[in-house]
Formats: structure tokens, C-alpha cells, sequence
């Protein structure tokens, strides 16, 4: 995020500024970087959308699956990626 920001100002400035800069300038206005609160990504409406596909299908044989065509594979996270998301807020 820093960044991007940094280099948003300096597309076009005539003075340019480092990552370090906005850094200071963002904590100086009274933000922080946390890690952000992990949050499940379904919700109890699609939990609830997922067991009612499942009851519908769960009497289906391997047989039957055969037959099914599949459009598109899709991944599913209970939660977010691991990877290392900041997010800044203001201090209290």
C-alpha cells in the first residue's frame, strides 16, 4: 500500500518522495500498521446455501458424478491468504 502511494505522488511531481517518507508522514498522522482481524469469508448464509447443495446431492453414487459437467473449478478458504496483509488505522 505504502507503495503504491509513494509512487502515485511521484507519477508526474516534480519532487518525489520514498516509501519511508509516506511511512512517517501516515504514523505522524495518527495511523498504525496491524495485521489485520482474521474473518471467516462465508458467511452463515453461504454455510447455509453449501449444507442444503450438500443434503441434496449426498444420495448421488460415483456413478452419478460421472455424468455431471463441470463449467469451472473453483478454490475455497475458510479463511484469508497467510500472506503478510497490513492495514493502517488510526490509533486510539
Amino acid at each position: 500500500m505504502l507503495p503504491q502511494i509513494a509512487a502515485d505522488f511521484n507519477d508526474g511531481a516534480s519532487t518525489s518522495v520514498s516509501v519511508r517518507t509516506v511511512q512517517r508522514t501516515v504514523i505522524n498522522m495518527g495511523s498504525q500498521s496491524r495485521r489485520p482481524t482474521r474473518v471467516p469469508l462465508l458467511i452463515a448464509l453461504h454455510k447455509a446455501s453449501l449444507l442444503s447443495w450438500a443434503r441434496k446431492y449426498y444420495h448421488w453414487t460415483v456413478d452419478d458424478w460421472k455424468h455431471v459437467t463441470w463449467s469451472d473449478e473453483s478454490r475455497f478458504q475458510l479463511y484469508r491468504t497467510d500472506a503478510r496483509v497490513r492495514v493502517w488505522r488510526q490509533h486510539h
